[in-house]
C-alpha cells in the first residue's frame, strides 16, 4: 500500500510516521489506533501545514541526516534555507588534502536544489582554528584525549553559526542531530533529551551547549531512527540516501591518527611499561599518539597489549595484556570544570547531597549508574567553584598510579567525584563525562583522572593479606 506526494511515492510504513512528524510530533508513534487516526487525517493536516510557520535555517552538512531534517521541516510548513559551514582547509596541511569537504559541499548543493531551497556557504576556519583546534592540539600535547566535537558544538555550531543564521532572517536553527528538546510548559530552561534511537543518540556531543542556545533550536530527527531516516531519503530520491555516515574526527579523515597528530604535536619516544612485573616492552612513538583502552601496537608479543594509563611527566605509556585486563577498569573518577545545561548544578549538589544519576564516559557507551558529589569538603566552596569562582578543594581522592596527568588538571572551576556502580573500562583523561537524569542530559565535565584500577585494588588486597600473615 502506497500514497503519493508531489509525484513521489512513499512506502506504507512512512504513512503513519510522517503524519505524526508533520503534525509536529517529536517521535514516530507506532500505536495502531493513533497511527491510523493520524493517517486518516494526513491530507487535511498537510494542507493546513503549508501555511508559513516561520523561517528555519538548517545546517546542511552534505549527509543524509541534515538532508532529511530540511525535508521534514519543509513539509511541516516552515520556510527553509540551508547553511553550510566550512571549518577546515585540508590544503593547508602537509601532504595535501584529506577532508571530504569539497564533496560534502557538492552534495549539500544537490540536496538543496532537490528541495528547492537556498544554500549559504559560511566560512568558520579561523574561528574553528582558535576556539577548537588549538585547544585540541594543546590537550594532546599534554597527554590528554579531548573531544573536538563538543567544543565545535559549543563554540561554532550553536554559537557563531546559530547567531549568523538568526542574522540572516531565521527564526529557528535546526540540525540533523539525533536528540530531542523539551520546553516545559510551566517555564524554566529548555531541556536536552536523548534521541529515541539509542544507537545513534547524539546528546553526548551536545552536552556543552547551554539551554539559552536551545531556545532557538530544532532537532527534527530526535524521534526517528537512523533506519527510518535512510528509508525516507531513499523514497525521496535524495543523493545522500546511501552516503556513508561520517565517523571519527572530520579533519583527520582516513589517516592514522598518529600520522596526523605528529604534524602538530612534537612526538618524543618513551618506554612502554607493562603493569604486570613493571617490565619494559620497547619504545612508544610519542605519548600524544596513545589513549586509554586502545591497542598499544607492540610488536613481538604473543597477545595484544592495551594502553591502561600514561605518566605524562615521565613520558611513560603503561600497558597490560588483553582487552579485559583489570588495569583497564576502575570504579571512580574525578572530573573538572562541570558545565550544566540549565545554567546551575542540580539541586541535590547545591544542597550538599550526592546526586545519583546515569553517565556516559564516551559516545558509544551505554548509560550506566553513578553517584556524583563535589570533591570539596565544604559545599559552599564547591558550588562557587562550579560557577567559576576561585577556591581550593580539600577532599582527598586517590588517583590511579598508572595515570598521572598534568598538574593543571587538578585545579580549576570545580571538581566532581564520580563513583560508578559497576567497574567501567578505559576512563580517559580529557574526555567528556556526560551526566543524565533519565532521558534528560544534565551536562558534561572533563575527566581529570580515573581512580585506582581493579588491578591496583587486587594488588593492595594481596599486600594486606600478606602483611597479616607475616604478623
Amino acid at each position: 500500500m502506497m500514497f503519493g506526494h508531489g509525484g513521489r511515492r512513499l512506502v506504507y510504513p512512512f504513512k503513519r510516521m510522517l503524519a505524526h512528524v508533520l503534525l509536529g510530533g517529536g517521535q514516530a508513534n507506532h500505536s495502531t489506533s493513533r497511527g491510523s487516526y493520524a493517517a486518516c487525517k494526513f491530507g487535511a493536516a498537510y494542507s493546513s501545514l503549508r501555511e508559513r510557520r516561520g523561517v528555519v535555517a538548517v545546517g546542511i552538512s552534505g549527509g543524509v541526516d541534515s538532508s532529511i531534517a530540511a525535508l521534514l521541516l519543509q513539509r511541516q510548513g516552515y520556510e527553509v534555507f540551508g547553511v553550510y559551514m566550512r571549518n577546515w582547509d585540508a590544503r593547508d596541511e602537509a601532504g595535501g588534502g584529506h577532508c571530504s569537504a569539497d564533496q560534502d559541499y557538492e552534495d549539500a548543493q544537490r540536496v538543496c536544489e532537490h528541495l528547492g531551497i537556498k544554500l549559504h556557504h559560511l566560512d568558520y576556519q579561523k574561528k574553528y582554528w582558535t576556539q577548537v583546534f588549538e585547544n585540541f592540539t594543546q590537550k594532546f600535547a599534554m597527554g590528554l584525549t579531548p573531544n573536538p566535537d563538543l567544543d565545535c558544538n559549543q563554540h561554532i555550531k550553536f554559537d557563531a553559526l546559530l547567531e549568523n543564521a538568526l542574522q540572516m532572517g531565521a527564526d529557528k536553527f535546526a540540525t540533523g542531530h539525533y536528540a530531542r528538546l523539551s520546553r516545559p510548559q510551566c517555564g524554566g530552561p529548555v531541556q536536552l533529551l536523548r534521541g529515541i534511537d539509542e544507537d545513534k543518540d547524539q546528546s553526548y556531543f551536545l552536552a556543552s551547549v547551554g539551554s539559552a542556545a536551545f531556545e532557538r533550536v530544532l532537532f527534527p530527527l530526535g524521534g526517528l531512527t537512523k533506519a527510518q531516516v535512510r528509508d525516507l531519503a531513499l523514497s525521496e530520491g535524495l543523493v545522500t540516501a546511501t552516503k556513508r555516515s561520517s565517523a571519527g574526527i572530520c579533519f583527520v579523515g582516513r589517516r592514522k591518527f598518529r600520522d596526523f597528530i605528529s604534524e602538530y604535536v612534537e612526538m618524543e619516544p618513551g618506554p612502554f611499561v607493562c603493569v604486570d612485573g613493571n617490565t619494559h616492552l620497547g619504545l612508544h612513538t610519542g605519548i600524544a599518539a596513545y589513549t586509554h583502552g586502545q591497542r598499544a601496537g607492540i610488536s613481538g608479543v604473543p597477545k595484544p597489549f592495551y594502553v591502561v594509563g600514561k605518566d605524562v611527566q615521565n613520558n611513560v605509556v603503561y600497558v597490560a595484556m588483553g582487552a579485559d585486563h583489570p588495569a583497564l577498569f576502575c570504579t571512580s573518577a574525578v572530573a573538572g570544570d562541570p558545565f550544566w545545561i540549565s545554567g546551575s548544578p542540580p539541586k541535590q549538589l547545591q544542597d550538599g547531597q550526592p546526586l545519583t544519576c546515569m553517565f556516559k564516559a564516551r559516545y558509544r557507551q551505554s548509560l550506566e549508574r553513578c553517584t556524583v558529589c563535589f570533591l570539596d569538603s565544604k559545599n559552599e566552596v564547591a558550588v562557587s567553584q562550579s560557577m567559576g569562582v576561585a577556591g581550593k578543594h580539600t577532599s582527598e581522592f586517590r588517583s590511579s598510579d598508572f595515570c598521572r596527568p598534568p598538574h593543571t588538571l587538578e585545579e580549576g572551576t570545580g571538581l566532581l567525584q564520580i563513583r560508578f556502580e559497576e567497574p567501567t573500562r578505559a576512563i580517559t583523561p580529557g574526555q567528556a563525562l556526560v551526566l543524565y537524569d533519565g532521558d534528560v542530559c544534565l551536562g558534561a565535565s572533563v575527566i581529570a583522572y580515573p581512580g585506582p584500577s581493579l588491578f591496583e585494588h587486587n594488588q593492595l588486597q594481596e599486600e594486606l593479606i600478606q602483611a597479616s600473615v607475616n604478623i
